[in-house]
Order: structure tokens, then C-alpha cells, then sequence
């Protein structure tokens, strides 16, 4: 019996082997994005921090130290400009490699699924193969036998 051969299996195997890589892409992409977004969750909880003013209703206002924390909210403001940039290139290119993944995931998924289809037709075939190598293998004794059998003559005790 021949053994099984899939003629695209080289294709198939360069297509796993680009979707790991894509897939490790994807992770790096999935630590940076998630990174951004912690710079971004930090960013604004030094803002909400820094807003917070010690001064109360009716108590003195230091213009000095509002001058202070106006100055460095509007520092964390670009800080938080900048981090939310960087947030929307990592998403974005989380999104585009994602999305080169999936394609290369279909492709090697169909070249798969092709191989399991011709692995089953390379099996039926083998199974039917046999079936007719049995087949003549039992019309052979069959015949044989008939052969070595002698004639029966009627009227004759056996």
C-alpha cells in the first residue's frame, strides 16, 4: 500500500510557521497596548490626584500654590496627550497584526482541512483497494476449489 503524501504539506508547514510568528507578534502587541493603557490609567490618576486641592471652603487661597499645581496639571495634560497617542498606535497596530494573524490562520486552517480531506480519500481508497485485492483472493480459492472438487456424476453414492 502507498503511503499517504500530501503535496502541499511544505505550503502548510510555512503557514504554521507564520502563524506563530504572528501570533507572538500579537502578544508583543497585546504587552505594548496594555502598557499604553497603563500609562495612560497612571496619567490620569496623578491628574485626579494633583486636582485635588488642600484648601477649604472659606479658608485662605495661596495663588503660589495654585500657580504650582496649575502649572503641573497642564505638564500632566501633555503627558496624558502623549501617552494617549501612543495608546492609539498600540491599539492600532494590535489591530493590524491581529487581523494578519486571522488571514493566516484561514489559510493554514484550509490547507489543513484540505489534508484531512485527502487523507480520507487516500484512506477509502486503500480500504477499497484491499476490498478488491480480498475480493480475488476469495474468487481464486473459490475457483480453486471448484477445480480440485471432482465431478459429481448423478446416480453415483458420493
Amino acid at each position: 500500500m502507498k503511503k499517504f503524501q500530501f503535496s502541499l504539506e511544505r505550503i502548510l508547514r510555512y503557514h504554521q510557521q507564520r502563524l506563530k510568528q504572528a501570533e507572538m507578534h500579537v502578544a508583543q502587541a497585546a504587552m505594548e497596548r496594555d502598557s499604553a493603557r497603563l500609562d495612560v490609567d497612571q496619567c490620569q490618576q496623578r491628574i485626579d490626584d494633583a486636582s485635588q486641592l488642600s484648601e477649604t471652603v472659606g479658608g485662605p487661597i495661596n495663588p503660589t500654590v495654585r500657580a504650582n499645581v496649575t502649572a503641573h496639571l497642564e505638564q500632566l495634560a501633555e503627558i496624558l496627550s502623549i501617552a494617549g497617542k501612543r495608546l492609539m498606535v498600540a491599539e492600532e497596530r494590535f489591530r493590524e497584526r491581529d487581523r494578519v494573524r486571522t488571514e493566516i490562520s484561514r489559510d493554514a486552517e484550509g490547507l489543513s482541512l484540505l489534508r484531512d480531506q485527502r487523507r480520507v480519500e487516500h484512506r477509502d481508497e486503500i480500504a477499497w483497494q484491499q476490498q478488491i485485492d480480498l475480493d480475488e483472493i476469495v474468487m481464486r480459492k473459490w475457483t480453486s476449489r471448484d477445480d480440485d472438487d471432482p465431478p459429481i456424476t448423478p446416480g453415483l453414492p458420493e
